[in-house]
């Protein structure tokens, strides 16, 4: 197919531009061209403010996609453009996010809203911008599901070109010898997911005919904080790291998803599987490649001040 890729640089778009490439898709890459980094597969780019409609539209003329992957649909605006440069036969996904979900507010309001897991037909927010005033997946889903859209509502992504470092809670303490990690309660459950199943689910969508249609796409089984703190700690060959439980009210802010949370966000994603075909090729592999590769890029900003555990711990 022609596929147009809006946000194919970084993280998830790489990871997507990456499994359409290797099926042999013709792709255009649209992007500002903020970010280009090497060793992106070689495709055509074309770079463009995706809220400006008409330029979008211009650069999408002489390709003439058979489909568009918006990566980067954040909001109303950016959707409307995409929508409005794109003809009513072209196939559409989207990548939408678990933040949709009432439980997602019920979480940043400290407040027990939704019984868990949460499926694709649980309680949307009502309150609106929880993450500020330019990102609301609300308003893009809300434009890309009329228009028959298979949508992707994905939990905490992580992998290769995570730019949110998800496993930096531990890992900056690993690299910096840590022996013993401050760690709350530890239940709180929020279903992940690795980026290149994310990529694989794309691909699913693409191939079939799902129109209008939203699906969770999450790992079957989630491991609590504390245990996916001793999974880190194991796949980063450092079992010997002591996990020192402490009270909540005193963990280090960075150690905040280790306490005890109001609400969960534990998905289902048994609709993906049984409708897409999809899953996970295998979470522990991917959760063991991805720690390697944490190690390897840690954060050009990764702070080395751990007065904060010291005090705890003490």
């Amino acid at each position: 197919m022609r596929i147009a890729i809006l946000g194919g640089t970084r993280f998830i778009g790489r990871a997507v531009l990456e499994r359409l490439a290797g099926e042999g898709h013709e792709l255009l890459v649209m992007h500002r061209g903020e970010h280009e980094p090497a060793g992106l597969v070689d495709v055509e780019h074309a770079h463009v403010d995706r809220s400006d409609g008409t330029a979008l539209a211009a650069a999408l003329k002489p390709f003439d996609p058979e489909a568009l992957v918006d990566i980067s649909g954040m909001n109303a605006a950016a959707a409307d453009a995409a929508l409005e440069a794109v003809g009513s036969s072209v196939k559409l996904v989207a990548i939408s996010s678990c933040d949709v979900y009432r439980a997602y507010d019920g979480l940043h309001s400290e407040r027990t809203t939704d019984a868990v897991p949460l499926t694709e037909e649980s309680p949307l927010r009502t309150r609106r911008f929880v993450d500020g005033p330019k990102y609301e997946n609300l308003e893009m889903e809300e434009r890309y599901l009329p228009r028959g859209a298979t949508v992707l509502r994905l939990g905490a992504v992580y992998g290769e070109h995570d730019y949110q470092q998800r496993f930096e809670f531990v890992l900056r303490r690993v690299r910096a010898g840590r022996s013993r990690i401050p760690i709350g309660s530890g239940q709180f459950l929020f279903s992940r997911v690795y980026v290149g199943d994310v990529a694989a689910a794309v691909s699913l969508a693409l191939s079939g005919d799902h129109r209008g249609e939203a699906f969770n796409v999450v790992e079957p089984s989630t491991a609590p904080y504390r245990l996916l703190a001793e999974q880190i700690l194991a796949a980063a060959d450092a079992s010997d790291v002591e996990l020192v439980k402490v009270r909540d009210d005193l963990l280090p802010a960075d150690l905040s998803l280790t306490g005890a949370l109001s609400q969960d966000l534990l998905l289902d994603s048994s609709k993906a599987r049984a409708v897409l075909g999809w899953s996970p090729v295998d979470p522990v592999e991917t959760l063991r490649t991805s720690v390697r590769w944490y190690l390897d890029n840690p954060p050009a900003d990764a702070s080395g001040d751990f007065s904060a555990d010291d005090a705890v711990l003490a």
